[in-house]
């Protein structure tokens, strides 16, 4: 179809209400003919958006109707009724659709019901393949995705015992004590917040079943070596620590505040010069980028505290300093007592072996980046700090700060009162596989393998962690 063809069609989809401009109207081809044509109108005073994304023959690949929730004196339609428009919908746009494919599981969402359409093969449905639909209270479709099945996976003919991957985790299984944030929406855990527990070292246990020796789907890649050093107490006196946001972020008097987002546990605020213009105006997605943020200051604040999580400036700001590694360095530590006063107490600097070696001369920046652990060495899994400094100007360019109050570590306790054997033992107990088809990623075209994931044998979910002072088991909400 031709650009305008393409958009018409978008528009007799859904109704695009008055007070809704488009942002985004781009057209990507690829090899083959293949690609896709999106379109984006937003309402920028309610944050309300709507996204279509079609194929270059026009058909619907997906869409997004994201409204914000308003009262209704109707009674919600129910399970069935739901089921019926997602239906009656997805045959409107692919008529021959539900031949080959199946409702395979139904989800709750707050107010939204979600209805999955799968391609089954072994009782199994494909991954990343068929169709789910988002239905309202009211019966409209608020989310839509297809994508077709391009190609039937062949059945092993002989698959790998349970026994033998149960044996083969026993030999290898081991685990490290950390402190994770456990959330309720990723985790079955009662609430969110700090939790010391186990972590087995092979977290993600996938196996390939057609392979007669256990033999993981996917070979990770080793880390590259690094140590930690612990950092030195606060020794600058002269540093002011309470600060106002624009102080922290370095924001002049030359900008003005031209977006603010809630963005659930922070606020988004987003700085430009008030005389910045668009050099021209355009509708295809980099152009939409640069509209948001080049030449602009971006930053996140906790509303629990009130702080500054983190920043960017894509602002560049000149200068004609030649800050060295250690310059760089004294000046993030600075940063770190001016945002972070207890800094020390938690934080350690990550040093990769040949870092140096691989530091490019003609870059700007220094970028440190920091691990952080309690009292007794424990680490706080995937809590990293980073600060890079401009050595041209001194500056901070960006800052990514913890995900929580520092302090809330102290809450936590510093010695676990299970073993790492009795961790183990009940992880072991709990251990079960369960097949599940998965996308090739070593295959040249799109194509599926069979594996054994391992679950927790009661939630048939993943099994994350062992609380290290309860011995519960932590499962994954989905698998």
């Amino acid at each position: 179809m031709e650009k305008e063809e393409l958009k018409k069609r978008a528009l007799s989809i859904v109704q695009i209400p008055a007070d809704f401009q488009a942002i985004i109207e781009e057209y990507i081809e690829g090899e083959n003919g293949e690609g896709e044509a999106m379109f984006v109108w937003i309402n920028e005073e309610s944050n309300e958006r709507i996204t279509i994304n079609l194929d270059l023959d026009g058909h619907l690949n997906s869409f997004t109707i994201d409204l914000n929730d308003k009262d209704s004196n109707e009674v919600p339609l129910n399970i069935e009724e739901r089921k019926k428009r997602a239906e009656h919908f997805f045959l409107s746009h692919y008529p021959g659709a539900l031949e080959d494919l199946t409702l395979y599981e139904m989800k709750k969402m707050n107010h939204i019901y979600r209805y999955y359409y799968e391609k089954i093969v072994m009782d199994l449905p494909l991954n990343s393949a068929g169709c789910y639909i988002d239905v309202d209270p009211s019966g409209n479709i608020v989310h839509f995705s297809y994508k077709a099945v391009k190609r039937i996976p062949e059945i092993p003919r002989t698959l790998i015992s349970k026994e033998k991957l149960i044996e083969h985790v026993q030999n290898s299984l081991d685990f490290q004590p950390t402190i994770k944030n456990l959330y309720t929406i990723i985790y079955n855990v009662a609430e969110d917040g700090l939790r010391l527990v186990y972590e087995p070292e092979e977290s993600f246990m996938k196996y390939k079943a057609d392979v007669l020796t256990p033999t993981l789907s996917i070979i990770h890649d080793e880390d590259v070596p690094e140590t930690c050093v612990p950092l030195p107490p606060p020794n600058n006196k002269d540093i002011k620590e309470d600060l106002s946001i624009t102080e922290v972020v370095g924001v002049t008097e030359e900008m003005d505040i031209i977006r603010e987002v809630n963005m659930g546990e922070e606020t988004g605020i987003v700085w430009r010069d008030r005389n910045w213009e668009m050099d021209e105006e355009d509708l295809s997605i980099d152009g939409y980028l640069k509209r948001q943020t080049k030449d602009t200051v971006k930053a996140f604040i906790s509303k629990e505290t009130g702080k500054v999580r983190s920043f960017t400036w894509f602002n560049e700001r000149s200068g004609n300093l030649q800050l060295s590694h250690e310059d760089c360095y004294h000046k993030a530590i600075n940063f770190l007592q001016m945002i972070l006063p207890d800094y020390h107490k938690y934080l350690q600097l990550i040093v990769r072996e040949n870092e140096e070696d691989e530091q490019d001369e003609a870059r700007n920046k220094e970028v440190f980046t920091f691990r952080m652990y309690n009292s007794e060495g424990i680490p706080v899994q995937l809590e990293i700090v980073v600060v890079a400094v401009n050595n041209k100007t001194g500056h901070i360019d960006h800052y990514s700060g913890p995900s929580f109050d520092m302090e809330k570590i102290n809450e936590i306790p510093t010695k676990t009162a299970i073993t790492k054997k009795e961790a183990r033992d009940i992880f072991l107990t709990h251990l079960d596989f369960e097949l599940a088809w998965e996308t090739d990623y070593d295959s040249d075209i799109e194509s599926y393998i069979l594996v054994y994931q391992a679950c927790d044998r009661y939630s048939r979910t993943p099994i994350r962690y062992i609380d290290a002072m309860t011995g519960d088991v932590i499962t994954a909400r989905d698998k």
